[in-house]
């Protein structure tokens, strides 16, 4: 059921292409009639022109066989190069399908799913369906008639021989059934194999300075190559798995040669069959089981293939966990109401409650913080704000309005979100700026640079905002690539601003400037900000104390500090986090101090 499911799949993606594939058929096609005439050319210069001693008849038979080779071949090259050109828009075709829509499933399917996994479905199985689906179709039409054509020239020329290598076609498509099962079972976890080493070895090398910092080096190594040696056990097993298919198939071949020659012998030898006869059926009976051998080797492909297809459907068929069904292409500007929260509880896929029965509210312009132990669910309710999740139960709406009614497009202009670990891509730094708003001007991209502290980062820089950044961005710090990302955001010009833990890379110092001139930039702008560091702010409008998924308190810094216990416990905590942090940087200013000394001496 899912084999002919995945064949409607393909033939669908590939009725773009018929004119193409046509095209190629009747190359293929073309190409096989000639290779039918040159065995009863070469039975004619044989039994005809040889015995006559006729030298130009002989030769022009030589010249009409050697013109059905070079015809042959130029025929077969005009159908490869059709069948390459589908082959190659198919794949494009499929990729900017599987591109569009990875682009468009959830946080959480990319969170789980490794990158190798993602490369490997996009480059290698597509790339198996496009080479097979471009080429499949004419093998098996063309084999189908070559086999009757050869059959019947076989039976024209002596129906006999051609009885005795008949029976021999059933045993074929034994061995077929016998290997079928099998070379299924090693296409399909050959494939998963090859997956899993790409994820693996992509995520080692993209972790190697930190695999170095662990001393890692050895226990994971091990664990990549142990990977890839189940991914090269499988294809082992798989490619003998086909070897001795093969090897089954040459063997009922051999049988009909035997066979053949046997019995032509007897009849030449008897005068009932001519030489060229004889070698004119050889090459006809080898050619009859050549089709078959083609498709049985189109078999193992198509296995391959389908193992592909079914991994390739699977991504395409993957829903988003939050879908893009809304019909409201705009939220109300400037915000009246705000963001809320009415009853909200979420829970991992795998059951484990994060919030509890939720409900609070942001108004138009207002600066809340959410704190809380780790795990107390500030990043979950940050990501249900922005809607990078749905939540289990409850709403979450923005301008009275359930987020679920909005395109995920006009809401992510509404609210943007801005988490712990930023991704910055490659080219500059004004490129990476600019995703954010194509349109924005010199002077807008001056004022975030200003806000998010990054003027003297720009001035370190060897060409400024036309500095190109490296591979994930390795030539800036962390805290740099998070103010990075920030002025990114606040480019954006979104009514909601949310930083989750963005700024955990900077210093308490500059996480306090950079959170007031964001404060002072954007007025009308809310924020909800995320922050382990509970001094940086006391200058909120409101904070919100959670524990175990539930908020336990809100209010201003004061409030809180005189009425929560809770929140108490963790300011002082903070200010010894604070103490340590300013202690450990004055002796790293000491230790600066004591080596420009020295260098000075």
């Amino acid at each position: 059921m899912d084999q002919r499911h995945t064949t409607r799949w393909l033939v669908k993606r590939l009725q773009p292409y018929s004119l193409l594939l046509a095209s190629s058929f009747a190359a293929a096609i073309t190409a096989g009639l000639v290779s039918t005439i040159d065995p009863l050319l070469m039975r004619h210069w044989l039994d005809v022109t040889l015995p006559k001693r006729e030298l130009i008849a002989s030769l022009s038979m030589v010249l009409l066989i050697a013109l059905c080779f070079v015809g042959r071949s130029a025929v077969n090259g005009v159908g490869s190069l059709f069948s390459f050109r589908v082959s190659q828009l198919l794949g494009q075709d499929l990729r900017s399908e599987l591109l569009h829509h990875m682009t468009a499933l959830s946080a959480d399917w990319h969170e789980r799913t490794l990158l190798g996994e993602k490369v490997s479905r996009f480059e290698q199985d597509v790339e198996q369906i496009a080479q097979f689906a471009s080429d499949a179709l004419n093998i098996i039409l063309r084999s189908v008639i070559f086999f009757a054509m050869n059959l019947g020239i076989m039976f024209a020329l002596d129906w006999r021989i051609t009885l005795i290598v008949l029976p021999l076609l059933p045993l074929f498509a034994w061995v077929r059934a016998r290997f079928r099962s099998l070379i299924q079972l090693w296409a399909d976890r050959t494939q998963v194999e090859v997956g899993h080493a790409s994820g693996y070895l992509a995520e080692h090398l993209g972790a190697v300075p930190q695999i170095q910092i662990l001393g890692a080096e050895d226990v994971r190594t091990s664990r990549t190559l142990e990977v890839r040696n189940k991914m090269v056990s499988a294809q082992w097993t798989q490619r003998k798995t086909e070897i001795a298919f093969n090897v089954a198939v040459t063997s009922v071949m051999a049988l009909a040669i035997l066979f053949l020659l046997g019995m032509g012998t007897h009849e030449y030898l008897r005068g009932a069959l001519t030489i060229g006869s004889l070698v004119a059926f050889y090459a006809y009976v080898t050619r009859l089981f050549e089709p078959v051998s083609t498709a049985m080797e189109l078999y193992s492909r198509s296995q391959r293939m389908l193992a592909s297809a079914r991994r390739v459907r699977g991504v395409l068929e993957t829903q988003p966990s939050v879908m893009d069904s809304g019909n409201m292409t705009a939220v109300a500007s400037p915000l009246v109401h705000g963001l809320a929260c009415t009853s909200v509880s979420f829970a991992y896929s795998n059951g484990k409650q994060v919030l509890r029965d939720l409900s609070f509210a942001i108004r138009p312009g207002e600066r809340v913080a959410l704190i809380g132990r780790s795990g107390s669910g500030k990043s979950s309710l940050a990501r249900l704000l922005a809607r990078m999740a749905d939540p289990a139960s409850g709403v979450v709406s923005l301008e009275e309005v359930p987020l679920a009614d909005y395109t995920l497009r006009a809401l992510r202009q509404a609210v943007c979100y801005v988490p712990q670990h930023p991704v910055l891509f490659s080219g500059t730094i004004r490129e990476n700026l600019l995703y954010a708003d194509q349109n924005a001007s010199d002077s807008e991209i001056e004022a975030v640079i200003d806000a998010a502290q990054l003027l003297t980062v720009l001035k370190r820089q060897p060409q400024g905002l036309d500095t190109v950044l490296g591979p994930e961005a390795a030539g800036l710090s962390g805290g740099e690539r998070q103010r990075l990302s920030i002025a990114r955001a606040l480019l954006r010009q979104s009514p909601i601003l949310v930083l989750d833990e963005s700024t955990s890379a900077l210093d308490m110092p500059t996480e306090r400037d950079v959170l007031r001139a964001i404060d002072h930039m954007r007025h009308s702008q809310a924020m909800v900000v995320i922050s382990h560091r509970l001094r940086s702010l006391t200058w909120v409008d409101r904070i919100v104390l959670l524990n175990a998924g539930r908020i336990v308190a809100e209010g201003t810094h004061a409030s809180l500090y005189r009425e929560s216990k809770l929140y108490r416990h963790l300011y002082e905590k903070d200010d010894e986090a604070e103490g340590t942090e300013a202690a450990a940087a004055q002796v790293s200013g000491r230790i600066q101090l004591g080596v420009q000394s020295l260098n000075a001496r």
